[in-house]
């Protein structure tokens, strides 16, 4: 019987089906709430009995893929795979398959969330009214303000047109844009510098890598206007924390949304002193919607590859044409 390990905290939440259609399919399922922590030898231990695993931000490194003789297919729960040596899982033939397009919205509506939280000030407004004072700080408008959006793919386009209902400008730096898309929306392509110094909001969608490491130092942030407001809902590794600590600490910067952050879980805790960021839990693609939708797609690529058919959200197809070169 073939095995599949579960290691995403939250796989499914109303819909179970993701599940009953593995097992009615006659895999053995082991679900590992708590794997999304392990370290590569614990993930060792967890994978030694498995042939797939729908996997959260664990990392999958040679060591770990190579340890693992019956591992042959690893689906990420979401889209992100920097956890996720891709070079090793296809020489070793070990399929890597994510869930591009079924969070996109998710996200989008978090990004914007933490924009209006931020700029209306809703954490200490609500703080202070808990604690019995009825305070009227002035908050900052997002409508027809300027809307900076750095990553203009699936994810940054959704933002774009959130930004559309609230009249904004939209301006975007994107190094392959869709043509089509700008033009329809009026979207404004710029330099990510002439970005940082026009816009009143900044959201980042831009993947991680070597070229995007602290893509927001103290430099870009410096270009910012100091009643701006930047997001992050991609990933941690764009944003030098301490430049960006320095700079809503010093008052070069109105607020931050931060759902993702360099280290996760973070052992940095200045942020959380801070009444001008809001900080949530690299959860913003996480809603009932698109939790059914990630699983749904998770457990039928297993499935499809499996049945000897192609899966959708294959990163590295060099790995399926080599398995069936083999069979």
């Amino acid at each position: 019987m073939p095995s599949v390990l579960i290691t995403c905290p939250v796989f499914t939440t109303r819909d179970d089906t993701p599940l009953r259609t593995l097992r009615n399919a006659g895999w053995d399922v082991r679900w590992e709430p708590d794997g999304f922590r392990a370290d590569e030898d614990e993930l060792i231990e967890l994978l030694a009995a498995h042939d797939a695993v729908i996997a959260a931000s664990e990392p999958y490194s040679r060591r770990v893929m190579e340890a693992a003789p019956r591992l042959r297919h690893v689906a990420r729960w979401g889209v992100g795979f920097d956890k996720v040596d891709l070079p090793a899982a296809t020489e070793l033939g070990v399929l890597i398959t994510t869930t591009q397009g079924a969070n996109d919205w998710g996200v989008a509506d978090h990004a914007f969330a933490l924009m209006l939280g931020t700029a209306r000030l809703l954490l200490e407004k609500d703080r202070v009214v808990r604690d019995g004072a009825w305070p009227r700080p002035v908050g900052t408008d997002l409508w027809r303000a300027t809307l900076g959006i750095v990553g203009l793919g699936r994810i940054g386009k959704g933002v774009a047109l959130r930004g559309r209902g609230f009249e904004m400008t939209i301006l975007a730096h994107e190094p392959y844009p869709d043509g089509a898309f700008v033009e329809q929306h009026g979207i404004e392509l710029v330099t990510l510098e002439e970005l940082l110094r026009r816009a009143d909001f900044v959201s980042l969608h831009s993947p991680a890598g070597p070229a995007t490491h602290h893509l927001m130092n103290a430099k870009r942030l410096a270009l910012m206007k100091p009643t701006a407001f930047l997001v992050n809902t991609a990933r941690g590794t764009l944003i030098d924390e301490n430049a960006l600590y320095a700079a809503l600490t010093e008052g070069r910067l109105a607020g931050a949304g931060l759902d993702v952050r360099e280290q996760e879980p973070p052992r940095d805790t200045r942020f959380e002193a801070l009444n001008n960021v809001i900080l949530t839990s690299h959860i913003a693609g996480v809603t009932h919607g698109t939790v059914a939708a990630m699983a749904a797609m998770a457990a039928e690529a297993i499935l499809t590859a499996a049945n000897g058919r192609r899966p959708s959200g294959l990163l590295n197809p060099d790995a399926w044409d080599r398995r069936r070169q083999q069979r």
